[in-house]
């Protein structure tokens, strides 16, 4: 059955976005090698929510040109009015009843591959549904002192996590955690 990983890449202070809801600065420092290239090729499918789906100008170019070519399940309230284009391999699913559907769905169509789950609120509800598996924290070198911090709204959850490995490039660092 397909693992889920939530990843994502985080200021050392822990904002995922700066004050303006960007990414750029914390993909600067971006360096992808071969351990990373590796986890990526393993990814069977991806569950995110609609704002980070919508973060692509155009979410046609998903089939174009997205990293991860595979079934993405897009956590939302209300299914976009257009269906945007798909190929062979990359289908979109709008899942409107929640994060336990989303993942369900998704380890289906994942088989023995990793299922990677993007984007804050989406990662939160999985971690707090206990659907998650790992998390993969890259942190980038860089200061934010506000935006989106990654782990808010966990409310008073405690959750222990066990490093499973660490990924140095050369701007920045990757921890693998298994939550136990």
């Amino acid at each position: 059955m397909a693992k889920v990983v939530w990843g994502m890449i985080m200021s050392v202070d822990g904002f995922i976005n700066d004050r303006e809801g960007s990414l750029d600065k914390l993909y600067a420092s971006f360096e992808p090698n071969e351990e990373i290239n590796a986890a990526m090729a393993n990814t069977g499918a991806v569950v995110m929510g609609r704002n980070s789906f919508e973060m692509a100008e155009d979410t046609d170019a998903y089939a174009d040109n997205y990293e991860f070519q595979v079934p993405l399940f897009i956590l939302t309230r209300h299914p976009t009015s257009r269906h945007p284009k798909e190929n062979d391999k990359l289908t979109i699913t709008f899942v409107t009843d929640g994060v336990e559907n989303a993942v369900r769905q998704a380890k289906a169509a994942a088989g023995d591959e990793e299922v990677v789950i993007l984007g804050a609120s989406t990662g939160q509800q999985a971690l707090k549904a206990g659907l998650v598996d790992e998390l993969q924290i890259a942190i980038a070198p860089i200061l934010l002192g506000t935006g989106l911090r990654f782990f808010e709204h966990l409310d008073d959850l405690e959750i222990e996590l066990e490093k499973i490995k660490t990924i140095e490039t050369g701007r920045q660092v990757e921890i693998w955690y298994k939550v136990v």
